[in-house]
């Protein structure tokens, strides 16, 4: 394991400008000022991992970044390292120029964000939790040296929450984040960022079978030598609290090319870093096959040269750190655990909108409800709920959602029953719709196994008799903006 040379630290626990913070913050200034070309600035680090519209440059280095397969930690945790590099060889370049002893950069380690740190409540705090931004990210002005009081310099750690774009060009054209997302509230509940689920694996990664995963994994699918860029049967780990956070700050987070470019994206990635860490803790194990552990990737290291390291090569060589801890903001037990997210399939289609009706826009302030028209659903519940082992699975679809730009925020999906009850942690949840990856796209599918769900639900006469209703509504309602909204095409029930 880790000789632990340096040690990340939890952001949620620190000062506003912990020397930690302070000085990524400023070496993150000077990222920012080299040009594209200069494989350790900003924006090149940036690209790396996807490549926006205003950058025409081309790299074999860019758009590498992984999602939805087994390469997506290992990834990572390289990319992440060799940034670190690059930080702290900023940090001490800057320290040389300003005659400064001791070193800072010789102990700085990145710090991690950890969003699940602070306890659930079921009424939304009035004041700040581990959900909120960490305030040196929230502040448009930063201390004018180490220690200081005196907020007078500007600060690269801030990205503006009050810019509404109008269209895919203008989202480009400013730094951002969704509206009002550097308040001293939490922008994030915490079912949408409870690791409970993911911690709970035990297997890394499985294959896929009729298009569904066979069991729930820590690590996603098993892609072999496939650096899937984007893939919809995500592992635990990527589905919560990955993707609900990059959607929760929204803006330039919400998107994959931009997302690098918000610097708290940073600590993000290190808090699931801590996190796979902790897993392995708990006496779990990585995958041993070889298409894992030689699949090569490309970065760059502090003095410009270009590496490629294996998967193997990355959990060896990642090994000059550890964390404060590893089970603060490990996940609490919900009350109920959703199913597992499955990729659209099935047979015979029992419940549906009606056909014909034209795309439905998403309410980002409300629910937005939709009824499903019956066709032999009744006949399938009673013989689930008749049943102990039943061999029909249900899937619940909703079609073809699209957003031209990030909403800001997770929509949970409800399967309601008439109480109406819109409890992420309460018997009618099915899911997440995350537009991380999706927002600009084309539109997928979002599908879900209901088979216990629905089970459990008719057992308990927690289903109408009558059409049965669909719920789409904003994790944290968000304000009103002249963006395109998101919106979807339609809701199915299908069994296989």
């Amino acid at each position: 394991m880790s000789n632990g040379t340096f040690v990340r630290r939890d952001a949620s626990k620190m000062d506003d400008w912990d020397p930690a913070l302070y000085w990524y913050a400023r070496a993150v200034g000077r990222l920012q000022q080299r040009p594209l070309t200069d494989p350790t600035s900003w924006v090149f680090q940036g690209c790396i991992h996807g490549v926006p519209p205003t950058v025409t440059e081309e790299n074999e280095a860019f758009t590498q970044c992984p999602h939805g397969g087994w390469f997506f930690l290992p990834w990572h945790r390289g990319y992440l390292w060799y940034f670190e590099r690059i930080i702290r060889a900023a940090i001490k370049e800057i320290a040389a120029e300003e005659n400064l002893t001791p070193d800072p950069s010789a102990t700085w380690a990145l710090p991690y964000w950890n969003y699940a740190l602070d306890a659930p409540t079921k009424t939304p705090p009035t004041t700040f939790t581990s959900r909120a931004l960490p305030a040196a990210f929230r502040s448009p002005k930063m201390p004018d040296r180490p220690g200081g009081t005196n907020l007078t310099v500007d600060n690269p750690l801030f990205l503006r929450d009050d810019f509404d774009p109008a269209s895919e060009a203008d989202f480009w054209e400013t730094p951002h984040r969704a509206k009002k997302k550097n308040s001293a509230h939490q922008i994030l509940q915490y079912p949408d960022i409870n690791p409970f689920r993911a911690m709970s694996e035990t297997i890394f990664a499985a294959t896929k079978s009729q298009g569904q995963s066979i069991q729930p994994t820590f690590g996603s699918e098993i892609t072999y030598t496939d650096m899937i860029h984007f893939q919809l049967a995500f592992g635990d780990l990527e589905d919560v609290p990955h993707n609900q956070v990059h959607g929760g700050v929204g803006g330039w987070m919400g998107r994959v090319e931009g997302s690098p470019r918000d610097p708290i994206f940073w600590l993000h990635h290190a808090n699931l870093d801590r996190l796979w860490t902790g897993w392995l803790d708990k006496g779990n194990h990585n995958p041993d096959h070889a298409s894992w552990l030689d699949h090569e990737f490309i970065f760059f290291d502090e003095t410009r040269q270009q590496k490629r390291p294996s998967t193997e090569a990355v959990l060896k060589d990642a090994q000059d750190y550890t964390y404060e801890s590893l089970t603060d903001g490990a996940g609490t037990r919900p009350a109920l655990v959703p199913p597992a997210q499955a990729p659209q399939t099935g047979e015979r289609v029992l419940a549906t909108t009606a056909v014909g009706n034209p795309r439905q826009l998403l309410d980002a302030q409300a629910a937005t409800t939709v009824s499903l028209e019956p066709s032999g659903v009744q006949g399938a519940m009673r013989s689930l709920a008749a049943s102990d082992e039943p061999q029909t699975n249900l899937i619940l679809t909703v079609h073809n959602v699209h957003s031209e730009l990030p909403p800001g925020t997770p929509f949970h999906v409800f399967l309601n029953g008439p109480s109406g009850d819109l409890d992420p942690e309460g018997p009618y949840f099915v899911g997440w719709i995350s537009f991380f990856g999706m927002a600009g796209a084309n539109g997928h599918d979002a599908s879900y196994d209901v088979t216990d769900q629905v089970q459990r639900l008719t057992e308990q006469g927690l289903l109408p008799d009558g059409p049965l209703t669909v719920s789409i509504v904003p994790s944290i309602p968000q304000p009103e903006t002249r963006a395109p909204k998101p919106s979807f095409e339609s809701v199915s029930l299908t069994s296989i």
